[in-house]
């Protein structure tokens, strides 16, 4: 059939209007753009200053930090990458220029212009070395794994090993003069030596904890610490006794104490897990921690620069400055991963993460501050049924809530319950108490009054009253009772999906009275979303599954990588996007029928993906990593 002019151009016209369309579908001038994302990603395991002006600090990823400024800036050294990534443990220096630094394999780094440049030494061992100790710029002792020490005479240019007569790890080297040192480490150990190591000598430290940190003040008076809380004291260089730490028990045992300095007989601080500060100013009789504690994370050492000044560093890139004495800190650097991220509305949002992090927004995203949420364990689940009342969910049985937009939150659960159900507004069936004690590793409300918490070995917790009361909920089937929930989405106060390790995956459609088991490969399954009863996607390990029947059958995408799909959220039924490790994020426009690659302004692990009220879209990662869309 012939057409006519009008017509033609009719077609034309379509025609355009389609391409325009099509066009308009698979490009757009947005692009993902980093919000948040923190200059230094390591734990920081040491920190020395040679005087007030120039300090060190040294981590994981062969991570070297300088200031020659007392600490007002910090830069990387050296100016070019170290050829290798490794954990650095110890770093000391002998004078401003002249320093060394331990690490694993067997590591020695040198350098002798103020860390412009390093070499790497030849030690002869293979070991981790934990420990390094240096008294002038010739006499050195290095230890590590199986009670090894190695000496060198000779500023670290040849190393001899020492004997020990131990095979626990030497954790800590101290010496006071080229002759006079002390070691301590793994069991209780602690030896002794008078002649630089030719020989060394058992001491009774009259504990059998790891001892972690050792500082000797002189050759009479020095303190050791460790795990199980140990600390203990000598007044005169062989005689050790135990003093009373005073740790707190976060999670029902006493916290490792991992560093310890003092600036004179009376003053000391020693930094412990889950951010712990104790300070003493006697000595040590009587130890008293912080409150608050700086940060959550774990603190790995501490130093006096003065009775005023004190540096500590810990994991996350946590770096700590007083200058009072330890009696309160300055957060100078803190950025833990973030596991899930939520918005109430366009301008309401919340992130949190390990070590007790909490993050909010309250002007859309542009700006976040941190909350102290009052816990140090692994945050999973963020929700809020309204701008002030929310719920966050994580390890240890973490359930806590707050009544004002997150400036303060207080616990639900109890972590010391152990399951006994002492926890009145958490109830399980008397033969399920015990998952009281089990951890969280997702939440999710459907409205205002349902939501859902789920975690290991496949707990399940609703609740249908805005959080004032949890139940526990059984899935039914014996295997997914053995297997981790990580995901849960609900689409309203009935039906919702829950997915996890093994490819399990449960549905209910009443409310999760009953739930019915569905199957799609064995495969760790991370995150699931679905549109409505019948269209849904999951994540799991380089792969994303779709079902368009409820979930009677699932079938594998073709996605373009291999790394592991932590999250997933679509904003329609045909355009989705997922995120994972190093970075990656995937979209698709079809459905799911494509996916294809996206730009990522970063290569941290990517844990979740949620979009806000606006129409933007967050994905929340490691090392404190925001971004949007």
């Amino acid at each position: 059939m012939r057409m006519n002019k009008q017509g033609y151009i009719l077609f034309l016209v379509v025609a355009g209007l389609l391409i325009i369309s099509v066009a308009n579908t698979f490009s757009s001038d947005k692009t993902w753009t980093s919000v948040r994302e923190f200059k230094w990603q390591a734990a920081l395991k040491d920190v020395y200053f040679v005087d007030e002006q120039h300090g060190w600090i040294v981590g994981s990823k062969s991570t070297i930090l300088h200031t020659n400024d007392g600490g007002t800036t910090w830069e990387r050294q050296p100016s070019l990458p170290l050829p290798f990534k490794m954990d650095l443990h110890k770093v000391r220096f002998a004078n401003p220029t002249t320093g060394w630094i331990s690490g694993d394999d067997g590591t020695v780094l040198k350098t002798v212009d103020g860390g412009s440049t390093w070499m790497k030494l030849s030690t002869g061992t293979y070991a981790v070395l934990s420990t390094l100790f240096f008294v002038d710029e010739k006499y050195g002792w290095a230890g590590g794994d199986g009670g090894l020490v190695i000496h060198t005479a000779d500023g670290g240019q040849t190393w001899t090993r020492q004997n020990t007569d131990t095979n626990n790890a030497i954790m800590g080297i101290h010496f006071t003069s080229p002759e006079v040192g002390w070691a301590g480490g793994g069991g209780g150990t602690m030896i002794h030596t008078k002649d630089g190591g030719q020989t060394w000598k058992s001491q009774n430290p009259n504990t059998a904890s790891t001892l972690d940190a050792l500082f000797m003040l002189n050759e009479q008076e020095g303190w050791a610490s460790g795990g199980n809380g140990a600390l203990i004291h000598t007044a005169d260089g062989g005689t050790w006794e135990v003093q009373e730490s005073h740790v707190p028990n976060s999670n029902g045992m006493p916290e490792p104490i991992w560093g310890i300095h003092f600036i004179d007989s009376n003053l000391g601080l020693a930094a412990a897990e889950f951010g712990v500060i104790l300070r003493t100013t006697d000595g040590g009789v009587n130890w008293a921690p912080l409150e608050p504690r700086p940060v959550p994370n774990r603190l790995h050492a501490v130093q006096f620069l003065n009775p005023q000044e004190v540096w500590a560093v810990g994991d996350f890139a946590t770096i700590l400055h007083s200058q009072d004495g330890g009696v309160s800190w300055e957060v100078i650097s803190n950025n833990s991963h973030l596991t899930q991220v939520h918005f109430y509305d366009d301008q309401l949002g919340w992130a949190v993460g390990l070590s007790g992090t909490v993050l909010h927004t309250s002007d859309g995203g542009a700006t976040w501050q941190t909350q102290s949420s009052g816990n140090v364990f692994e945050l999973f689940g963020v929700g809020f049924t309204d701008p002030n009342k929310g719920y966050i969910v994580g390890s240890n049985g973490t359930l806590i809530e707050t009544h004002d937009g997150g400036k303060t939150w207080h616990s639900v659960s109890d972590p010391t319950d152990e399951g006994s159900g002492r926890v009145k507004r958490i109830q399980f069936d008397e033969s399920m108490t015990w998952k009281g004690a089990l951890g969280f590793y997702g939440l999710h409300f459907s409205t205002p009054q349902h939501g859902w918490g789920i975690g290991e070995v496949g707990k399940i917790l609703h609740t249908s009253d805005g959080g004032e009361t949890w139940i526990g909920q059984d899935s039914g089937d014996m295997m997914v009772a053995f297997n981790n929930l990580l995901g849960v989405y609900f689409l309203d106060e009935n039906v919702g999906w829950s997915v996890g390790a093994g490819g399990t995956i449960i549905k209910t459609e009443d409310g999760g009275q009953t739930w019915t088991v569905q199957q799609a490969e064995p495969d760790e399954l991370s995150a699931v979303f679905a549109i409505d009863a019948q269209t849904a996607w999951i994540t799991g390990s380089g792969a994303i599954y779709a079902t368009k029947d409820g979930g009677t059958t699932w079938t594998r995408q073709v996605t373009p990588t291999d790394k592991k799909l932590n999250g997933v959220c679509f904003i329609n039924a045909n355009e989705g996007w997922a995120v994972g490790e190093s970075g990656t994020i995937l979209h698709t426009t079809d459905s799911g029928v494509t996916w294809l690659a996206e730009q990522s302004p970063t290569q941290n692990h990517l844990t979740d993906i949620s979009q806000s009220k606006d129409g933007n879209l967050w994905a929340v990662g490691e090392w404190g990593t925001i971004l949007r869309y």
